[in-house]
């Protein structure tokens, strides 16, 4: 996407923001009498842990930039956190989003979703649209070149999850003028939210790994 080039954002916003979302019991857990172990003020950004085995340890309070309780919807998670970073991007400055978490936290729900629900829907997702709504309205002489990549990166191996050669292994190297980039890693150009859809289950189908980071 490269209708200007920056890289940086101006020094007056965060270059990171950190946010937590709690997911609700699982089934296994309520079978079990689980109790909650966490409570979420959303208005302070605050999540307060308590020792549910033990009534005289005091509670732990954290506090980030944004949190987000167990009965967050998908597109509230959208809008406050991943929406101004694809603003960014679409102005030409980088960005970056990454869900980190222990299995079976969320990721994977929070960051893909369910794509046939509309209200179900992960950032992925919900960001391929936000992209390509923009590129429909822009006005005037603006074009855009959308390529979309897909890599896994497990055990300090790279592998390129769009290429034909599922067992190559990838390099990740450095240059003055693109920074750091994965030689050979394939691209692909897309011209809308449903190449960009395709192509990630495609990807996904070559998964092999249970990743921690996604």
């Amino acid at each position: 996407m490269m209708p200007i080039n920056k890289s940086e954002k101006p020094e007056s916003c965060d270059n990171v923001k950190v946010v937590v979302r709690c997911r609700p019991l699982n089934e296994r857990e309520k079978s079990m009498c689980y109790k909650q172990a966490v409570s979420v003020d959303e208005m302070r950004g605050t999540i307060t842990v308590h020792k549910t085995d033990s009534s005289n340890e005091p509670p732990k309070t954290f506090t980030f930039d944004t949190v987000f309780g167990p009965e967050s919807k998908q597109l509230d998670v959208y809008n406050l956190t991943a929406r101004p970073i694809i603003d960014s991007v679409l102005e030409g400055y980088n960005g970056t989003i990454f869900a980190y978490g222990q299995t079976g936290t969320g990721k994977t729900f929070t960051m893909e979703g369910v794509r046939a629900v509309p209200e179900l829907r992960g950032i992925i997702p919900n960001s391929f649209a936000h992209i390509f709504g923009h590129i429909a309205k822009a006005e005037g002489d603006t074009r855009f070149l959308v390529r979309v990549s897909y890599l896994e990166i497990y055990n300090e191996e790279v592998r390129d999850l769009l290429g034909k050669d599922q067992t190559q292994r990838l390099e990740v190297k450095e240059r003055p003028d693109v920074g750091v980039y994965i030689k050979d890693l394939s691209a692909y150009v897309v011209n809308n939210a449903d190449d960009m859809d395709r192509i990630m289950t495609l990807g996904h189908k070559n998964r092999k790994y249970s990743a921690c980071v996604e």
